[in-house]
């Protein structure tokens, strides 16, 4: 049981951003199906919550792997609350892929005086029973200010026997206020004393919490629009999934100088060289004759000084190199995630949240894309995108809508056929209405140009 395959079921938001409610189910849990292609996109007009679902998964991974809240957390807070709510729902299954219960992760954040806190956090269980799950169970909830959790009588279950571990919780409790981590899953709190536990408690507690900590930690890849592609100062950065030494797997990343060539460790440049020879499998059948290659100008020392060696990555066309950093910005954006994009395809386990994921790439080469990986994919992706290709080339349970309405901002279409066109459908309920919820503040193209033309004519009265 300890080498467990996670899988994202469902998520709520409530009170996060502009969404003062609204969650959606994964296309496997909708159809209870484990086994299949795992791929959803949100769509929806600018600022109605498409990119709160990135934001949201990139506070989860950072909370669930231990990490500890960062100062913009409180900027995720509905302006018009002092609280928000997300809680995420994960299948945990045997390599076997036989599900052994559905965990739901919920977390609180508070705003106290323009800084954020964890205010509770939970986790409870469903475990797999015949023709489907038992009843929700408690495992653990602490709240803040407290120096136990709930249940009490499994408090007093695990702490009985050995004061030791009464104390160390206690003292995990005020570590996660003091860092603004979590308690259930933080370094320093009472993860490190689940990990200890042992007999029916192991089996309970210790394992699905270090469980979903390392899926958050090494599987849970969060893409922003600041992430993708080129970074601050010309730099790429690189994601990729290594084993360790102990036979886990571990999320790295290596920032390449797009300016200048720069010195890797040798261990580092080993690395981008095995990336690079599993992508340019790759690459050449997404983008014809193109191909990455690795210039080496001999050995030097690194700022730690240990033995390096100075590196320079070019892109191959035809036999020509030229350095990568005169390519497109879209290629240059294939290349920053494909290494994730192949851990997605080949491993059941990871789960790639990408906002925009449309930005820069070829329309006609994106829609291939989304659909090669709704057919064959083993993990799991989340994107965003205002392309409507790809409306044309995925299943209608693997697309969700944001809404005008954030009371209620993510919706399915419904009563949509086979036949049907799930892009001149969307467009259609834009045009005429007909969802339950409106799906775009309507604009007024004279307006827009009214606007434009006062705009400027005030700029010259002024």
């Amino acid at each position: 049981m300890d080498n467990l395959i996670v899988r994202l079921e469902e998520i709520e938001l409530e009170d996060f951003k502009n969404v003062k409610r609204g969650g959606f189910q994964m296309p496997s849990a909708l159809k209870k199906e484990t086994h299949t292609a795992d791929i959803l996109g949100i769509y929806g007009q600018n600022g109605s919550g498409k990119t709160a679902v990135i934001d949201a998964f990139h506070m989860l991974r950072t909370i669930m792997s231990g990490e500890s809240l960062g100062d913009d957390a409180a900027s995720y807070i509905n302006v018009d609350s002092s609280e928000s709510t997300i809680r995420l729902t994960l299948r945990l299954m045997d390599q076997e892929m036989e599900s052994l219960g559905l965990y739901t992760y919920s977390l609180s954040i508070l705003n106290k005086e323009g800084r954020a806190s964890i205010g509770s956090e939970s986790l409870s269980v469903r475990k797999k029973q015949d023709g489907g799950y038992g009843r929700e169970k408690l495992l653990v909830r602490h709240d803040a200010g407290s120096l136990g959790f709930k249940p009490e009588s499994t408090f007093k279950k695990i702490t009985r026997s050995d004061k030791n571990t009464s104390l160390d919780l206690m003292v995990a409790s005020r570590m996660a206020e003091r860092t603004g981590s979590s308690y259930i899953f933080g370094k320093d709190g009472g993860y490190e004393v689940f990990s200890k536990l042992a007999g029916e408690f192991r089996d309970e507690y210790a394992i699905p919490v270090a469980a979903i900590r390392n899926y958050a930690g090494t599987s849970l890849v969060v893409i922003s629009t600041r992430e993708a592609g080129i970074v601050k100062d010309d730099k790429l950065k690189l994601s990729f999934q290594k084993k360790t030494v102990e036979g886990g797997i571990s999320l790295g990343q290596i920032i390449i100088d797009l300016k200048h060539s720069q010195v890797l460790g040798m261990d580092e440049e080993r690395q981008l060289r095995r990336m690079i020879r599993e992508m340019n499998t790759v690459l050449s059948a997404i983008v014809p004759h193109l191909e990455l290659g690795l210039y080496t100008a001999g050995e030097e020392l690194t700022d730690s000084g240990k033995k390096g060696v100075r590196v320079e990555i070019v892109s191959l066309k035809n036999g020509k190199a030229i350095p990568l950093r005169f390519e497109s910005e879209g290629i240059i954006k294939i290349i920053s995630i494909l290494n994730i994009l192949l851990c997605v395809y080949n491993n059941p386990s990871v789960c790639l949240v990408i906002d925009e994921f449309d930005a820069s790439i070829f329309e006609y080469l994106l829609g291939e894309l989304v659909s090669v990986f709704s057919h064959g994919a083993k993990g799991q992706m989340i994107f965003t995108s205002h392309n409507l290709r790809i409306l044309e080339m995925i299943d209608k349970d693997s697309v969700v809508f944001s809404t005008s309405n954030p009371e209620n901002r993510y919706i399915r279409m419904t009563n949509i056929k086979n036949t049907n066109n799930l892009r001149d459908v969307y467009i259609r309920s834009i045009l005429l209405g007909g969802t339950k919820e409106n799906i775009y503040e309507e604009t007024d193209s004279h307006e827009i140009g009214m606007a434009l033309r006062k705009a400027w004519r005030d700029d010259e009265e002024d």
